[in-house]
């Protein structure tokens, strides 16, 4: 990412179904994204992101191993399945047709989570990939790599997240609990590893979506391109976000990659100009299509409007 480079604004879209966009299981057998009916009314909005001043969308794609991956009898992975490129070539034909790029999020927390099965299944419960050195090669080898050497001089592709938040699943950071958390040692040697990798084999920057910047220092001097926190408001007494970047003592630009459009004490057209302000390269509102408390759309739209109409400066606001 050039340090020089003018801040950008982006959003989370983050899924259509969550684990289910790219891929297929027992509930999509003909795979996610490539066989949907509605990819008209999705480009739509994506459109609409693109004509708000929206740039970069964050995408997740194996999110907790439910769609997409081939496993071992042991659950080590051991490729993706015959639908996910199809998948992944519909999400950069649409991004390409609303002129955005992609920053693909590789896996999510809830990867680690305690496995749970539905219909033949399998959702959560892969910690041991990531706390086991072997399982952790395996992945990166057979899954990720032939992911970054296919697209890795794609220019739809802004970038590659490797995991979620993965201080939810890293024991003594967002838990304590040892069947969901593996240690601090194997989250950074699988953020290693797997940034090793993609810059052997792709020309895009690699980052982390970190759940706070509380918890940098656990993906700081692993080789990633950009530090990429989150902020909601439950972070704000202890990690303000106008806490300025250089405060951080990070070794790369700092981009914020979610901000609440709901149930936040501040709209969004401030929380970007406080973003600005603080340092930050870019910033991505949460969120386009998810469903949950930190999500309004129509807020998102108001907030861009404001932002876009004020030409990014709120703070006489």
């Amino acid at each position: 990412m050039d340090p020089a480079a003018p801040f950008f604004v982006g959003a989370n879209l983050p899924w259509l179904r969550y684990g289910g966009d790219f891929g297929a299981n027992r509930w999509a057998m003909g795979g996610g994204l490539s066989r949907r009916d509605d990819a008209e009314a999705t480009i739509d909005r994506l459109h609409l992101l693109r004509s708000s001043g929206v740039t970069v969308l964050r995408w997740f794609t194996l999110c907790d191993g439910r769609a997409g991956l081939q496993v071992e009898p042991d659950g080590t992975p051991a490729g993706l399945d015959d639908f996910f490129f199809r998948d992944f070539d519909t999400a950069l034909d649409w991004v390409s047709r609303a002129g955005l790029t992609l920053l693909p999020v590789l896996l999510d927390f809830h990867w680690c989570h305690r496995r749970r099965d539905e219909g033949g299944v399998q959702m959560g419960g892969r910690r041991r990939v990531l706390a086991s050195a072997p399982a952790r090669e395996a992945l990166v080898d057979r899954v990720l790599a032939p992911v970054f050497a296919r697209y890795g001089r794609e220019p739809l592709v802004h970038g590659w997240d490797l995991i979620n938040e993965p201080e939810w699943a890293t024991f003594g950071r967002g838990t304590w609990n040892p069947l969901v958390g593996v240690p601090p040692s194997a989250m950074r040697g699988y953020v290693r590893l797997a940034a090793e990798r993609a810059h052997a084999l792709a020309q895009q920057p690699v980052t982390v979506g970190s759940a706070s910047t509380r918890w940098l220092d656990l993906v700081i001097g692993l080789g990633l391109d950009f530090y990429q926190p989150h902020w909601y408001d439950k972070f704000e007494a202890r990690n303000p976000l106008a806490t300025p970047v250089s405060a951080l003592a990070c070794d790369r630009p700092v981009v914020l990659g979610e901000f609440p459009t709901n149930n936040s004490a501040h709209p969004p057209e401030r929380l970007l100009a406080t973003a600005r302000q603080a340092g930050y390269h870019g910033a991505l509102f949460w969120s386009v299509f998810a469903d949950d408390t930190a999500t309004d759309f129509t807020c998102a739209q108001t907030g861009l409007a404001a932002w876009n109409g004020g030409d990014g400066d709120t703070s006489r606001a």
